[in-house]
Parts: structure tokens; C-alpha cells; sequence
């Protein structure tokens, strides 16, 4: 099935254009980590192969009269040498018109989506299916257990549809409640400290036994994700918060993925997000604190009729009749406003994304040691904080511009204490040695 010629943005990603800046692009970031060195010839033969499978990622970005939209791109995605630059602005020149990369080093593959294009959940069934047909290249009989969009499957048209439109029920404009899609919107702390320039970004990671944190969290009653977002905001406040006179509430995004809920299956953009929200003005506060804010967001948040209604604010917001006749360049200006207005004053602190488990066959698991998940970081939110579950590995992930690493030794330091076993790594961008 051939996709059409072009087709219009998910309510998410019409966003994304109008918020990019030469310092700011929303990017994320997933390394597939492999047992043996990659073969770059193989890997272009397994990219060409995998985008004809996934016609919605085989566009360009295009501007239209009054939004942006995307087009089927003839060009080939050419595979490259990784750079030691963590997500790169992906521009039509470094990257042939796609909006994302593929890339390799050693026994890495490395993939770099915009945003725009779709989610880390639709990304991650991209990668798999290339995954799959990189390693079914060399040779090698894989049984799939049907966990795999694979080359030669039909595409299912659902896989690039605009879920949030799909799932839009009318509602007048005064019925709507946009407190619940925005949350607060006054100042978040944000984490102080000399930045790298707009290229330079750190990256630490740390890998845990899967099964020993989710026993721990089992055993104190809550999950992965209340525990390790509840960790990251503690360690925020011990390692900065608390040294801070009279701190700005410690602001943790979380999104929520939407397909389960809403039985859907695209490869596009359909999450929201849950806001964490902690006051730290207050003294001697616990994790436990921390954890049970993280916990009663995300609860209070993933509700049918809560999404219902932010589905709805989104999608009100887009039909608007002055949206729908606005020409772009006056929403520039617009969005112009309004980004200069974030950037004096931003929302959050961090974004903090559990991808989960990524979900790959028990006949993967020789060939693939594990997965790495990151999220983009900006001058304004200097740092994000990710996870992803291959097999029996947790891998956690800090991308950040600050120099300093007293965040990320804190929160690491904690869970060695905890008596997990951790291994580390960084790509030293820092000033000092990161643990």
C-alpha cells in the first residue's frame, strides 16, 4: 500500500515547527546496541528496505498556506558515521529533506527522530523492524512472535492516522477545561549552572537489573516510573533545590502514551502529559514525598474522561475558524510571542520519558545487548531524564547542557546505596569526571 503524496501533521506535531529556534529543536534519540560491529552497506540496504514498510516516515517537511505538512520524499536516506554530538539540529541539509537520521559506530546503531514526525513509541516499531531486517540480512532465522512490523507485512493504514483527531469528541469552547491540558503556568525552578554551548550536550547513562527494581518497587508499592521520577525530583532538590533562596516549584513532565487506552496503533504522535508539581520551600522533605507526587499525577491523569477532555482542548484549539484562515507566517508571529514569553519563563524542570520495555523477541536477544532512550535538552529545560527496559536491562539516560554533573551523582549514588548493581558511562562533555 502506497501512502498518499502528502497528508497533514498530528495535532502534536503542528506544534513542533513553530517552537524550533537555532538552539531548541524537539529531538529524542534511540542507540541500539548490538554483539558485533556494524556493517554499514547492510545497514543502508536494511534503512532502504524498512522505509518502503514505513511510508509515513519516508516524508519531507513541507510549508503549506496555513500550516506545515509532510510529503512523500523520493530522496534516499543515507546512513552516516555517528556524530559525537548528541542530537544535532536534524536540518533538509545534513539529513536529504527526512526528519530523522540513521547512524553507526562500532557495534552501535543510532537513530535521531524530530518530533514531528512521530513519538518514541511509533519510533521504536520503526527501529525494530529495521532491527529485524538488518540481522535477517546477515543470515540469521529469527522467529518474531509477532512483536514486529517486518518488511514484507501489509500496512495498515491506522499506522498513520491522527489518533487525537480520530478520538475527538465536539465540545463547545465554554465547556472546555484548558487548566487541565496546560496545568500551572506559573515559573519552574530550573536547574542553575554554566552551560555547554548550543552544540555541547552530556550524556550519562546507567544500566540496572530490571527485575531487581521492579522487585524493590513492588515491595514498597509503587511502580518503575513513580519510583525513578520521584528519585530524579528528590535528587534535584538535594543537589540544587534546597541551596536555593525562596526555589520555584521543582516541575517534572511525564507523558502518558495514549494507544492502549484508546486501542490505537499509529506510529505518529498520541501522548499527553501528566504534570508533577512539588512545592520545595517546604524542609527536610523525603523521596517518599517526591514519589507519591509523581504517583498522584500520573493516577489523576490517566482517566478516560481526563484525556477526553484534553483530546478535545487540543483538537478545539487547531478548528478554531481564526486558526484555520490565520496564514502562517502571522501564526509565526504568534508562536514568536508566545516562546519568548517561555523563555523567560519556563514551565518545567525536566521531561521525564519511561519508554517501558522495548518489547524485542527472546530470538533478538543474543544479537541485541540493549537499547538507549534520550530525550533533547534546551537552555531554558537544561536537562532530561529517560528509561527503557531490553530484556533484563533497565537503561536510564540524563542528556544535559550544564557542566556540573551533581544531579545525576546524586540520583545514581542513591540507588548504589539502595544495593543495585550499576554500570555507568558518559560521553565526558563534562568539565569534571562525571561520577
Amino acid at each position: 500500500m502506497a501512502l498518499k503524496n502528502w497528508f497533514r501533521l498530528d495535532n502534536s506535531a503542528k506544534l513542533y515547527p513553530f517552537i524550533t529556534t537555532k538552539d531548541s529543536q524537539n529531538l529524542f534519540r534511540f542507540t541500539v546496541e548490538l554483539a558485533f560491529d556494524i556493517d554499514k552497506n547492510i545497514l543502508q540496504q536494511a534503512l532502504d528496505t524498512t522505509l518502503k514498510r514505513f511510508p509515513s516516515f519516508a516524508v519531507r517537511l513541507r510549508r503549506g498556506v496555513f500550516w506545515y505538512y509532510l510529503e512523500k520524499n523520493e530522496k534516499q536516506l543515507l546512513v552516516q558515521p555517528e556524530s559525537d554530538i548528541i542530537m544535532e539540529q536534524i536540518t533538509a541539509h545534513n539529513c536529504n529533506d527526512f526528519c530523522f537520521r540513521v547512524m553507526y559506530f562500532n557495534n552501535r546503531i543510532t537513530f535521531e527522530f524530530f518530533h514531528i514526525l512521530c513519538d518514541g513509541s511509533g519510533a521504536l516499531q520503526f527501529i525494530k523492524s529495521l532491527i529485524h531486517t538488518y540481522l535477517t540480512l546477515l543470515g540469521l532465522d529469527l522467529d518474531t512472535e509477532n512483536k514486529i512490523l517486518t518488511a514484507d507485512s501489509p500496512i495498515d493504514p491506522r499506522e498513520y492516522e491522527d489518533s487525537f483527531a480520530e478520538n475527538y469528541k465536539p465540545v463547545k469552547l465554554k465547556d472546555i477545561n484548558i487548566t487541565n491540558l496546560t496545568g500551572s503556568t506559573s515559573q519552574a525552578f530550573t536547574l542553575p549552572g554554566e552551560q555547554f554551548d548550543h552544540l555541547g550536550k552530556g550524556a550519562i547513562t546507567a544500566d540496572l537489573s530490571a527485575k531487581q527494581v521492579l522487585a524493590y518497587c513492588k515491595s514498597n508499592g509503587y511502580t518503575v516510573t513513580h519510583f525513578l521520577g520521584g528519585l530524579f525530583m528528590y535528587s534535584v532538590y538535594m543537589a540544587k533545590g534546597r541551596f536555593v533562596k525562596n526555589p520555584k516549584d521543582i516541575t517534572l513532565f511525564i507523558p502518558i502514551n495514549l494507544r492502549k487506552l484508546y486501542k490505537s496503533v499509529t506510529l505518529r504522535n498520541f501522548t499527553l502529559f501528566s504534570r508533577a508539581r512539588a512545592d520545595i520551600k517546604k524542609q527536610d522533605l523525603t523521596l517518599e514525598y517526591f514519589i507519591k507526587i509523581v504517583q498522584d499525577s500520573i493516577e489523576s491523569c490517566y482517566k478516560k474522561e481526563y484525556l477526553d477532555n484534553n483530546i478535545s482542548t487540543t483538537m478545539k484549539g487547531e478548528r478554531l475558524w481564526i486558526m484555520r484562515i490565520m496564514p502562517l507566517f502571522i501564526k509565526h508571529l504568534v508562536f514568536a510571542i508566545n516562546n519568548e514569553k517561555s523563555l523567560k519563563k519556563p514551565t518545567k524542570t525536566a521531561t521525564f520519558s519511561n519508554v517501558g520495555i522495548a518489547d524485542l523477541p527472546k530470538s533478538f536477544e543474543p544479537y541485541v545487548k540493549k537499547v538507549t532512550f534520550m530525550l533533547h535538552a534546551c537552555p531554558q529545560v537544561p536537562i532530561s531524564f529517560t528509561a527503557i527496559t531490553t530484556y533484563d536491562t533497565l537503561t536510564i539516560a540524563f542528556v544535559r547542557l550544564l557542566k556540573d554533573t551533581d544531579t545525576e551523582k546524586f540520583f545514581i549514588n542513591y540507588l548504589a546505596n539502595l544495593g543495585f548493581d550499576i554500570s555507568v558511562s558518559s560521553n565526558y562533555w563534562e568539565v569534571d569526571d562525571a561520577l
